[in-house]
């Protein structure tokens, strides 16, 4: 079984890694294609991790200045061309019963795909949607378009044996815009245990008034709400603090840090943030915020509860089935500044709630979100087809 990333770190690769491993455990034979420097290693003597791709790590230095910006951009097109041309070279030669996929964001993602489909007919083509439609940066309510991805991208789906979602409105969603061959199968979404490492973590009640947005900066996020609402909850809470930590994608870097300035309170941290990193972030929080405007699930819900923080989340695609409104977090329609700040302030200024919503969410997890059970239900799946 091939699972193919080709980015070799970021929440997409360590759900491969992670789901890999416990499949595994079970007894398949997995491999994971990736990029190089991979973030994770293999731990396990069934699952390998092939660091063949000759696509780009997160941690590699920015360049500066536009010219430079573009010419890296016109670099990188090319490495992802020169990397599926490796990938399909490399599962011809080792012919994987079944290679799954993750998402597909540009028009040569979805022709690779449909290559593979010629180049290994009788090998079960699948993909495990975390998103089930590809948004563009600069709106990220709109759907990605063009003339050989509007053409490319539903064949690429039709070419689909199996599909794999991680929630009920992912995968309800998925069959309204697509057409796979196959089943959609709904998976729970799994811990994030890989990343809590060794060191014990604070309790919750022990921890500061911070607040913590972690991830991408994209429009979809909601992070301009969440510097809306703000203020209120310095109001209320004069010691809380706010960290934005994560990459910065499509959103306005320079627009995001000003009005944090603004709002006061405020720490942002651009860039992406190490493994070696995340427990000691995450055991800072008193509690953990994905104020999203759209979203079909969130890892990073996953990753609060791995550490025993409530969430403060809207009610957007599956997270309400995830955050569960005054058992685990609270909850807050998207868009709405002034509840957002009313959840905030109410687990902000009660340590000993935070740690029971924190301490619910992490029971939650082990009960019903276990890589275990996250493989059983996949190898489920795979009887299906």
């Amino acid at each position: 079984m091939a699972f193919v990333e080709f980015s070799p770190s970021g929440g997409l690769f360590q759900f491969a890694v992670q789901l890999g491993e416990a499949l595994a455990e079970q007894g398949h034979d997995v491999h994971l294609y990736t990029g190089p420097r991979p973030e994770l290693s293999a731990r396990h003597p069934g699952f390998r991790i092939h660091a063949a791709l000759p696509t780009w790590h997160p941690l590699d230095e920015k360049p500066r200045g536009p010219l430079l910006r573009k010419a890296r951009r016109v670099v990188r097109a090319g490495q992802l061309v020169l990397a599926w041309l490796v990938l399909l070279a490399r599962l011809r030669r080792d012919r994987p019963d079944a290679v799954f996929f993750s998402t597909w964001r540009f028009a040569l993602d979805a022709l690779g795909v449909l290559a593979l489909d010629r180049l290994l007919p009788r090998t079960l083509l699948g993909i495990v949607a975390h998103e089930p439609r590809v948004m563009t940066d600069a709106d990220t309510t709109k759907a990605k378009a063009g003339p050989v991805f509007d053409r490319a991208l539903p064949a690429a789906w039709r070419a689909m044996d199996l599909c794999f979602t991680l929630g009920d409105e992912a995968r309800d969603r998925l069959l309204a815009h697509w057409e796979p061959s196959g089943p959609v199968v709904v998976i729970p979404h799994g811990d994030e245990s890989a990343l809590r490492g060794d060191a014990p973590v604070p309790p919750v009640s022990e921890t500061r008034p911070v607040a913590l947005f972690f991830g991408l900066w994209t429009a979809y996020k909601g992070l301009d709400v969440l510097l809306e609402a703000w203020p209120a909850v310095r109001a209320a809470v004069p010691d809380a603090e706010l960290v934005v930590a994560g990459a910065v994608g499509g959103a306005d870097q320079a627009g995001i840090e000003a009005r944090a300035r603004v709002a006061g309170g405020v720490t942002t941290r651009p860039g992406y943030v190490p493994n070696t990193e995340i427990p000691t972030l995450f055991g800072s929080a008193r509690v953990v915020t994905i104020p999203y405007l759209r979203a079909s699930q969130s890892g990073v819900a996953h990753l609060a509860f791995t550490f025993e923080r409530p969430v403060v989340a809207t009610t957007v695609g599956d997270i309400p089935k995830v955050v569960r409104d005054g058992v685990s977090g609270l909850l807050a329609p998207p868009g709405d500044a002034p509840a957002l700040a009313q959840a905030l302030i109410a687990l902000l200024s009660d340590p000993e709630r935070s740690e029971q919503l924190g301490r619910a969410g992490a029971a939650w997890l082990a009960e019903t979100s276990s890589w275990a059970s996250v493989a059983r239900r996949f190898s489920e799946g795979l009887s299906q087809v």
